[in-house]
């Protein structure tokens, strides 16, 4: 019995007083992804359908623009309450799905492109002050034990989403699916509601004081934050992991559209084709989050978590040169997809438990955000330098893309050091300042007995 249970604690080792809010932090993930799988396969077909797969580094080029300045909007009201904070900002998405439905009644190739960078940044906006929140709440010990489990709730989401996709879009349309995601942002918003009033807004006495050197961190601004980082060794490895994340994906992803594209026609039945390939790769990702991720980060630990997914593209983009099938494509894409989705996920939200309070809710945003989207645009000038002006299309992509996941995997490994540096630190701190209460009782209870 109790190696069966110790078994059992490797994948769901949820205690009491945790089961509530990881429930409820797995929900509203779940919905939020959906919210983001129903619109995916929609704005895909859109943008491939209207503008077509050689504008996309344009795209990708003005996401960066538009995430910078939200960012640096965001940078203003970062001082606010969490609740007003994230409250606020997700009753904009909600506005934001009911103003889209009404411009795509009047449909452009523009309209489209511009929908592809408001989803980026709502996806990213989104899930960043997700994960900021569960940083917030958990502490390392937890967040080891935890974040798979509530990972878990964006591969289900994936399914679900992907799921309503493929069986409404060619019945409602794509333009009325916007609806169906403005009523799950609502729900979204409610939950976040929900937990903030069961804790009442207050800080968690369970997370573990931050290593010394983000301990007296104050950052006020976009600026001084981007400053933090260049002179942050942990914080810089953290920004370049987080932008190889981005460029080697998007070029992995320009050879996917190019498949699709070529697989179906017209915006319906590429959204519906893509959304059948999402549902059935979010099944598989709802599967590794709830029953792995717990146990690989424990077992293998977060150094292969934070380099699994560069070195399967790297593997697979060698494979794809040798033997040309685009069905390698589809099955690097969705791999790729399904691994950071997955452990990479839990293993670069852990490294954040070792950083202040001010830290996560200023520098976070900023990497996460700024430095993520600002490396689409980077992806995109990369596209368009080597597929366009030198003309090296196909060959020269997966070139280029070998190189930024060899990078990619270096950079990780490199966090993972720091990251695990910095977690010793700050044990030897909590264990000294532990000690040094524990002296004092000792000393009275001797003079007591004396």
């Amino acid at each position: 019995m109790s190696k069966a249970h110790a078994s059992i604690s490797d994948f769901f080792n949820v205690q009491k007083g945790e089961r509530l809010k990881t429930f409820l932090l797995f929900l509203w993930l779940f919905l939020f992804i959906c919210v983001y799988y129903v619109l995916r396969p929609i704005r895909r077909g859109m943008v491939l359908d209207g503008l077509g797969n050689d504008n996309m580094p344009w795209v990708y080029m003005g996401t960066a623009l538009i995430t910078g300045v939200v960012v640096w909007l965001y940078s203003k009201f970062a001082y606010l309450p969490r609740k007003k904070l994230i409250g606020s900002i997700y009753g904009i998405f909600l506005v934001n799905l009911l103003m889209w439905w009404q411009a795509f009644q009047f449909d452009s190739a523009i309209t489209s492109g511009l929908f592809w960078i408001w989803l980026d940044v709502f996806s990213i906006m989104g899930v960043t002050l997700f994960w900021m929140y569960a940083n917030d709440l958990f502490d390392s010990s937890s967040a080891k034990r935890l974040f798979g489990i509530v990972a878990a709730g964006g591969g289900l989401g994936a399914v679900l989403g992907s799921s309503i996709t493929a069986g409404l879009v060619q019945t409602v349309g794509t333009t009325n699916m916007l609806l169906v995601a403005a009523f799950l942002v609502g729900v979204t918003l409610a939950i976040f509601l929900f937990i903030e009033k069961m804790n009442e807004g207050a800080p968690v006495r369970g997370r573990r004081k931050p290593a010394q050197e983000f301990e007296r961190q104050k950052v006020s601004s976009m600026s001084e934050a981007l400053r933090l980082i260049a002179g942050n060794k942990f914080l810089l490895f953290l920004m370049l992991v987080v932008s190889f994340e981005r460029i080697t994906p998007d070029l992995v992803q320009f050879l996917y559209h190019e498949v699709l594209h070529n697989m179906a026609h017209g915006r319906d039945a590429i959204a519906a084709l893509d959304a059948n390939l999402e549902r059935w790769r979010g099944v598989c990702e709802f599967g590794i989050e709830l029953f792995l991720v717990a146990a690989v980060l424990r077992k293998l630990g977060s150094g292969l978590c934070l380099s699994s997914s560069a070195l399967a593209i790297l593997g697979s983009l060698l494979t794809f040169a040798v033997f040309g099938n685009p069905m390698i494509v589809i099955a690097i894409f969705h791999s790729d997809e399904a691994l950071r989705h997955s452990w990479f996920k839990a293993a670069k939200e852990l490294t954040y438990t070792v950083t202040s309070r001010d830290v996560l809710y200023t520098v976070k945003p900023v990497i996460e955000m700024f430095c993520y989207r600002f490396s689409r645009g980077f992806a995109g000038v990369l596209i368009l330098l080597v597929n366009t002006v030198f003309g090296l299309g196909t060959p020269g992509i997966i070139a280029v893309g070998a190189v930024t996941a060899t990078f990619w995997a270096y950079c990780a490994l490199r966090l993972n050091a720091e990251y695990k540096r910095l977690d010793a630190v700050a044990q030897e701190a909590e264990s000294a300042e532990k000690l040094s209460k524990q002296i004092p009782i000792e000393k009275k209870e001797a003079v007591a007995v004396g």
